[in-house]
């Protein structure tokens, strides 16, 4: 992938030196995805419909096929070519779907080493600064250490509901 424009002018700048190579890669998985042999409008699965694709195995979608072989009465209720063409389908794609979740957490660490570096040099440098303000000499960095104060710390969680209320004293 090039930086230089087709047209004539000022050459398009990346944010940082990584988004060429990332925005690279983001096109070639998106032309992996939009090439991957699924229906053209798929229809969004339900959460109950993804439970219960999941918890059938294989073996139980071949047993079926086997059941329908064995007694033709019920063929007419379910198709044996589809069943094992999903079983196909599963063992074929089964091993794409794994590398991809491995890729997915290859990235995802990388980014994470990259960032603990980075979190652990910021959070020295919020340290060093701590005692730097209580000089009259941190007088300029005072500001960028309460914004740091700010950003470090963590959201807190609410807790689901509301509190008990506390109980009305009656006079007897």
């Amino acid at each position: 992938m090039t930086t230089i424009p087709d047209v004539p002018g000022s050459p398009i700048v990346p944010a940082n030196r990584f988004t060429p190579d990332a925005q690279e890669r983001m096109a070639r998985l998106r032309a992996m995805a939009a090439a991957f042999p699924d229906d053209e409008e798929p229809k969004a699965l339900t959460p109950a419909e993804v439970r219960l694709a999941r918890s059938t195995s294989v073996a139980a979608l071949e047993n079926g096929a086997l059941l329908i072989d064995a007694a033709p009465s019920i063929s007419n209720v379910a198709d044996v070519v589809e069943l094992r063409d999903a079983i196909a389908f599963e063992l074929a794609y089964g091993g794409v779907r794994d590398e991809a979740r491995s890729l997915a957490r290859r990235v995802d660490m990388a980014i994470l080493r990259r960032k603990l570096k980075a979190a652990r040099t910021a959070r020295g440098v919020y340290r060093i600064a701590k005692g730097l303000v209580t000089i009259d000499a941190g007088d300029a960095v005072r500001p960028h250490v309460t914004e740091m104060k700010r950003s470090l710390r963590g959201r807190r969680r609410r807790k689901n509901g509301t509190a008990p209320e506390a109980p009305i004293a009656v006079k007897k």
